[in-house]
């Protein structure tokens, strides 16, 4: 399953210094839980177990020795309803680094109760979590179908927690653009409000020092100092749109993201087509959104009222000018990412030290030393990334190519230097087929036990060509064959369209330009890297289901 291809990739990449990696085969990758539902992030003990949270509210812990899987707790947690946000729910976990001593572990959720977004610090036992101490939290808009919550959480080596919140905007009004609708009674539709908003902690990376008692303190160096008017002490970076996981290098304290992109297949006047990136944090700073994408592209200020574009915004001083917006007008300038590739689902795992598991023989090779593993929900691929000591990206390989991974949604390292891979699983909602995995380093190679095919995809004829361009697109973020997910079954929209005249080219015209109002409110994105001979293939293989 090479979604974005290895083309595509080696396009965009400029031709970096060769640092060789093992052959997959090198790589020994073992499922040891399976189905987890929609399992969203985890956190490896010092005792090698692994806890594991569920968005739908479950928190679980995983003990390879005695090979259990014991339900701690199960929260209560808001999720989605008709108009609802999208995203809600249990979003991320955490360890206190003193965990060992104090048993303190650290959840993200979205309040059942009242629009609030909290981090809670609990008590954990074998069995149970208990003595809930909230530390943090804010209002969260829950209407229009919202989206974007970013969650998940991780400790730098100074001791502070970081967290990383989405701009809880709704992005299906934009065309897939800068989502900065200024109209009255469109405040869901404006991500100044958030991302863009110096006052307020969503659409951010936040970084605080929780304390004993409850609450947390602000650490120096943030974006903003205490006491500044229009702003929050607690924002480390703003400019979000949704970093979906975090990770911080253990050595140098760089905070490291993956910020999933807007949806425009196209370059317009209103500014430039959907990018992921990969972000690198070295102090604190402004990384654009809704302003710029990608290497700092503009979009233009566009007024949703008269549909008129406007002046493009200037990363030297963007300004926001919102009346939903109660920060800063002047922001600070915006940063450049580490990388950026086009629009899929970016995440960044943990930076590997060869040296931090000088007794194991499962870790990772020495040749993966000081990388950055980073890798995409959508795509599934992975790779590892090296950065010198100015900042400048110098080696960018594929790895596990020849693996086969279903949503891969969070990765950690273990106590043996083993990497711990979490999938969230094949369906957006409420699925049941997510899996916890381990990644372990063999000298001698292996035989590689792949399966055979992709569970989203069962139906679709293997040999037809139309298959293999669905498995290289986003299709599979959102669709299923037969299991309903975020949008129509494949099989639904063959038995939908099988007897309608011109439904081949209207469906493969509709991939390239995106559409809504179907099969509901939500919106099917364009896929502009393809072209109109390989949209009717795909089509053709969807419309055979029902032959």
């Amino acid at each position: 399953m090479k979604t974005l291809s290895a083309f595509v990739l080696a396009v965009l990449l400029p031709p970096f210094a060769y640092s060789e990696i093992p052959a997959d085969e090198h790589f020994h990758v073992e499922t040891v839980v399976d189905g987890l539902v929609d399992a969203m992030e985890i956190a490896p003990d010092p005792y090698g177990r692994v806890f594991i949270v569920e968005r739908t509210g479950a928190v679980k812990l995983f003990d390879p020795e005695a090979g259990s899987v014991e339900t701690l707790a199960l929260l209560d947690v808001a999720l989605r309803d008709d108009g609802f946000a999208r995203e809600s729910g249990l979003l991320g976990v955490t360890l206190d680094p003193d965990f060992a001593r104090n048993s303190w572990i650290y959840l993200f959720y979205s309040d059942k109760d009242d629009p609030f977004q909290r981090l809670s610090r609990f008590e954990a036992t074998d069995t149970a979590l208990y003595n809930e101490v909230v530390i943090l939290e804010f209002a969260h808009d829950r209407e229009n179908h919202v989206c974007h919550e970013g969650g998940s959480l991780a400790f730098g080596p100074d001791g502070n927690l970081y967290l990383s919140t989405g701009d809880n905007t709704c992005p299906f009004k934009s065309s897939g653009y800068a989502p900065i609708d200024e109209m009255p009674d469109r405040y869901w539709y404006d991500a100044q409000r958030s991302a863009g908003n110096t006052n307020d902690l969503r659409g951010k990376i936040l970084r605080i020092k929780p304390l004993a008692e409850g609450g947390y303190a602000i650490p120096s160096g943030n974006l903003f100092s205490p006491n500044q008017p229009k702003t929050r002490p607690e924002i480390y970076a703003m400019g979000c749109r949704n970093p979906f996981r975090i990770s911080i290098d253990s050595r140098s304290g760089h905070v490291f993201w993956g910020e999933v992109g807007p949806d425009a297949g196209v370059d317009s006047e209103r500014g430039s087509r959907g990018f992921d990136e990969i972000n690198r944090a070295t102090g604190p700073g402004n990384f654009g959104w809704p302003y710029f994408v990608a290497d700092n592209k503009a979009y233009a200020d566009y007024d949703f009222a008269s549909q008129q574009t406007k002046a493009t915004f200037v990363a030297q001083r963007p300004k926001n000018d919102s009346p939903n917006s109660t920060g800063l007008g002047q922001l600070p300038p915006a940063t450049e990412p580490l990388w950026f590739y086009p629009r899929a689902s970016a995440c960044a795992g943990p930076v590997y030290y060869h040296d931090d598991f000088p007794e194991s023989k499962t870790k990772l090779p020495k040749t993966m030393d000081g990388r950055l593993l980073v890798y995409d929900w959508t795509s599934a691929w992975m790779r590892a990334l090296l950065v010198d000591e100015d900042g400048n990206l110098i080696a960018n390989d594929p790895w596990l190519s020849k693996h086969f991974f279903v949503h891969p949604v969070d990765m950690e390292m273990g106590i043996g230097g083993d990497v711990w891979l979490l999938e969230y699983g094949s369906s957006w909602y409420d699925g049941n087929d997510g899996k916890l995995k381990r990644i372990s380093y063999s000298e001698e190679p292996l035989i590689l036990e792949i399966p055979e095919s992709d569970p989203r995809m069962t139906g679709l004829d293997p040999a037809h060509p139309g298959t293999s361009l669905i498995a290289q697109t986003t299709c599979l973020a959102c669709h299923m064959t037969k299991q309903k997910s975020i949008g129509p079954t494949y099989l639904d929209v063959a038995q939908k369209y099988k007897s309608v005249t011109g439904a081949r080219e209207q469906l493969a015209e509709k991939i390239l330009t995106g559409g809504a109002g179907v099969w509901g409110e939500a919106p099917m994105p364009p896929h502009a890297q393809h072209n109109i001979e390989e949209t009717l293939q795909m089509v053709d293989a969807i419309l055979e289901m029902a032959r």
